[in-house]
């Protein structure tokens, strides 16, 4: 099976398509996923600013901001596979999430967390960007 075939096989799924078809299916988890952007963003902002001197243990909130992000994220995802996966936005986003993980494995194995919280910092406000992009390219 190719990539647009699976993406269609997606999009047509039930639960995708009750969303995309729904009146309030895509705005509610749409809301639900911001909310989660905002749960999951401030605790890795005081992760981030801890690793930068302030001291908070928000381990908790990241894992429920997380579940919730990842979760609705593909729902979104599931209810236009196929336009989602022809936007440069949207491969931008996944590229520095890519990024986002790989400084935060790197992170876990050094000791100049400062550093890493700078880069992590930085790419989360271009995720942000690339994650407006997404409604326009």
């Amino acid at each position: 099976m190719s990539v647009p075939e699976l993406l269609e096989a997606i999009q047509n799924a039930g639960v995708s398509r009750a969303i995309s078809e729904s009146t309030w299916g895509y705005p509610v988890v749409g809301a639900v996923h911001v909310l989660a952007i905002a749960l999951f963003g401030g605790a890795v902002l005081v992760t981030n600013l801890r690793g930068l001197g302030l001291k908070r243990d928000v381990r908790w909130l990241k894992l429920l901001g997380l579940a919730l992000m990842i979760s609705t994220g593909a729902l979104l995802f599931a209810s236009g596979a196929v336009r989602y996966y022809s936007s440069g936005a949207f491969r931008m986003k996944m590229a520095l999430l890519g990024l986002l993980l790989l400084n935060s494995l790197a992170a876990s194995r050094c000791r100049t967390l400062a550093l890493h919280s700078a880069i992590a910092l930085a790419l989360w406000a271009a995720v942000i960007f690339a994650s407006r992009g997404i409604a326009f390219f």
